[in-house]
């Protein structure tokens, strides 16, 4: 479509877009839009996993180096024992990693000044009997998008299993 000439009182010609000139305009960017934010959206989800698993990484450099300590990780779990003994707030005394409840021999922390949230705003978990097809593994982890969680364990957890002995 070609602009229209409009004639103005002075007799001189302006050059502009018709209404319909704009209206397609608007609806090609209203279209990119609608192509564009589903894809944004996929890619800040994938963000989030990708920062979680950063913060589980250094989560599990941290246990361990409690372990290396105290031989105990968070719970406190006697390292290498198998035990139903979760901890959902890994800031709390009974983990070990930011203070101590008096239960982590040699404990020489605070290993990390506060545990962050995960990128959905849940506290990371410690689990030393994690199951995964019916095998236990000692895993750092989030509860994920739907924060469905403590022992509801599903597809969307984000979780890093500890290097078995």
């Amino acid at each position: 479509m070609l602009a229209q000439r409009l004639l103005m009182n002075d007799g001189s010609q302006e050059k502009g877009f018709t209404l319909i000139e704009l209206m397609v305009v608007i609806a090609v960017i209203g279209l990119l839009a609608a192509i564009a934010v589903p894809q944004f959206s996929a890619y800040r989800e994938k963000a989030k996993t990708a920062e979680a698993l950063a913060d589980l990484k250094n989560l599990q450099l941290t246990i361990e180096l409690l372990a290396t300590d105290t031989n105990r990780w968070p719970g406190p779990n006697v390292v290498g024992v198998s035990a139903n003994q979760e901890v959902w707030d890994l800031n709390a005394g009974n983990a070990g990693l930011v203070a101590t409840n008096g239960a982590f021999p040699n404990w020489n922390g605070p290993y990390l000044p506060t545990v962050p949230t995960d990128p959905w705003g849940s506290n990371y978990f410690f689990d030393p009997d994690y199951q995964i097809n019916g095998i236990d593994y000692v895993v750092v982890g989030s509860f994920g998008p739907n924060q469905v969680g403590q022992n509801l364990y599903d597809s969307d957890d984000v979780i890093l299993k500890f290097p078995s002995d």
